[in-house]
């Protein structure tokens, strides 16, 4: 299971350093984008989000050398017109990482509260939302990295899975996060896998260490993080990728997947 092992001291340098403009492109972006999700769907929010979506990706990498190429505005805010993924990213965003754990043997558990309550169901929403994602937002994209952004910038809900944050989920002791990442179509392959167990290890360690987290975040000079512990630990998993941060977050001995 996966502990935090660094201390608040740890958490607070960790945001603070994190590049002021990546903290800036996440709030501009989240929003428009809870405009989006939480009205009626309309033109108008369709609109906003489609183009902070295009200014942050952009920012973060796409349409560079090796990464996709976002698709034109007007075709990224045709798709988030309509209601079908409209609804399926308000349900995603609903879904609080507390909502997420594990028990003692590892497997996963959901709230039954929560928008989704079954893990199989939550497989398969989470993998097909993600490959929704990268067909209307780019060109040709294979990979899980930008479309994990896109989803981690709406909904805040998991990390992107971006190189930094799979070196710091490496150096935490996760296997399986080295070298290409190609975007998986179902559970089975092992990427799928990955991404769909990911938020239940997250969401069980912020349960468990609560306290310590938002001691950190409200120490720092980003303190509404606090309501988005899905983009908290998708920065601490970033900063945990230098070797000259103390480690903060760290796994057990892992288990075969349940």
């Amino acid at each position: 299971m996966l502990r935090l092992v660094g201390s608040s001291l740890d958490i607070t340098s960790a945001i603070n350093d994190f590049r002021l403009s990546y903290h800036q492109d996440f709030a501009n972006v989240q929003v428009v984008a809870r405009r989006y999700l939480n009205a009626q769907l309309g033109s108008a929010n369709a609109v906003l989000l489609a183009q902070a979506l295009y200014t942050a990706l952009r920012n973060w990498g796409a349409c560079k050398r090796r990464s996709p190429t976002l698709r034109p505005v007007p075709q990224i805010e045709s798709a988030l017109k309509g209601k079908r993924l409209h609804d399926r990213l308000l349900k995603l965003s609903q879904h609080s990482l507390a909502a997420f754990s594990l028990n003692q043997q590892e497997h996963r558990l959901l709230d039954s509260n929560a928008p989704i309550n079954d893990v199989g169901a939550f497989d398969k929403e989470i993998l097909e939302i993600l490959n929704r994602l990268a067909d209307v937002l780019f060109f040709n994209n294979t990979g899980i990295t930008y479309p994990m952004k896109a989803l981690l910038l709406i909904t805040g809900l998991m990390p992107a899975l971006d190189s930094q944050v799979r070196g710091g989920l490496t150096r935490a002791g996760k296997a399986g996060f080295t070298g290409q990442q190609l975007l998986p179509r179902n559970v089975q392959q092992g990427a799928g896998r990955r991404i769909c167990e990911l938020p239940f290890y997250l969401g069980h360690c912020w349960s468990l260490h609560r306290e310590v987290f938002v001691k950190g975040i409200l120490e720092s000079n980003h303190k509404g993080l606090q309501d988005t512990p899905g983009r908290v630990f998708d920065i601490l998993l970033f900063m945990q990728n230098q070797a000259t941060r103390n480690q903060i977050l760290a796994f057990k001995v892992e288990r075969e997947w349940p």
